[in-house]
């Protein structure tokens, strides 16, 4: 079997294209650029079948109008650290952002915020999200539906600890190979992904009593998207001191038991990596995008080799 061709860009070079295409399909400006940003996000994280490899099938939703690209997510209730959003059948990544901007205010106020989202399809992990969150004084957690979960705690590091269901259990500890690139991101493996239902066999390590949690404060279908202050009665370099205890205990007891963890370590490493030699794409994802580029007449990114 010949191996797959691997292209290589500039992530600002790739973002850029990225961006002009989701503009095109009709999202505004800036929610392209934040798509573009998410779906990257996965790259740099070392998880390429979550990341640009999806960005065809996204568009191709919007054309079908299977996903609106113009909303943004409406909150219809709302308590002090409670509020439910309609999410209009939006782009799941972008309406849970915005979930996720309502919940932190909430826990700035209260300690806590809450958000049950409503009207959004699956998506194959939340990990960015619960990301977000976590850069500064709290923690996130997302549940979703097809028991989808991410948990973000900060770290000393500077980027958080990730622990998620959807992504590849050794996510940003190794350099994207041309198998994985090519073997699981073309568009028939990565359309259930992005917004049909997830075929994933649940996370091993989804606890029982997680998984009722999730049935009795997750909307049906829906998501929940939590934050929480980590200061207060407690410091934050204490806070970050017992995050780094619990993350070697969790190391040790789950190696080798499907647990989903991205070190901040790790991570970091594969981001400069990822700046200094660029992203990989497969010749299988890179095709559509070109076809799709030139109908309309969008300049194609220059490979760096």
């Amino acid at each position: 079997m010949a191996a797959a061709v691997i292209h290589r860009f500039a992530y600002d070079e790739l973002r850029r294209f990225a961006v002009a295409l989701g503009t095109a399909a009709g999202l505004a400006s800036a929610r392209s650029g934040a798509l573009a940003a998410h779906l990257l996000w996965f790259d740099a994280a070392g998880a390429p079948t979550l990341g640009i490899a999806t960005l065809e099938t996204w568009l191709t939703l919007i054309d079908e109008r299977r996903v609106d690209p113009s909303a943004t997510g409406r909150v219809t209730r709302e308590r002090s650290s409670l509020a439910e959003l309609d999410g209009e059948n939006g782009l799941p990544l972008l309406v849970l952002e915005r979930a996720a901007e309502v919940a932190v205010e909430k826990a700035r106020d209260s300690g806590v915020g809450l958000v049950r989202v409503v009207a959004i399809g699956p998506a194959a992990s939340a990990a960015p999200i619960a990301a977000g969150i976590a850069i500064g004084p709290m923690a996130g957690w997302v549940l979703g539906p097809c028991e989808t979960w991410s948990l973000s705690l900060p770290t000393a590091a500077g980027l958080p600890l990730i622990m998620d269901s959807g992504l590849p259990g050794d996510a940003a500890s190794r350099k994207p190979a041309a198998a994985d690139a090519a073997g699981r991101t073309g568009t028939t493996q990565a359309r259930p992904a992005a917004n049909q239902r997830h075929s994933r066999n649940p996370a091993p390590d989804f606890p029982e009593g997680l998984r009722l949690a999730a049935e009795v404060l997750v909307p049906a279908g829906g998501w929940l998207v939590a934050a929480l202050a980590g200061t207060g009665p407690e410091s934050l370099s204490s806070w970050h001191d017992r995050v780094a205890a619990a993350r070697g205990r969790s190391a040790a007891e789950h190696t080798g038991a499907g647990l989903r963890v991205l070190d901040p370590e790790g991570w970091e490493a594969h981001r400069r990596r990822l700046w200094q030699e660029g992203v990989e794409v497969a010749s299988a994802v890179w095709k559509p995008l070109v076809q799709r580029a030139r109908r309309l007449a969008i300049e194609l990114p220059a490979p760096l080799d």
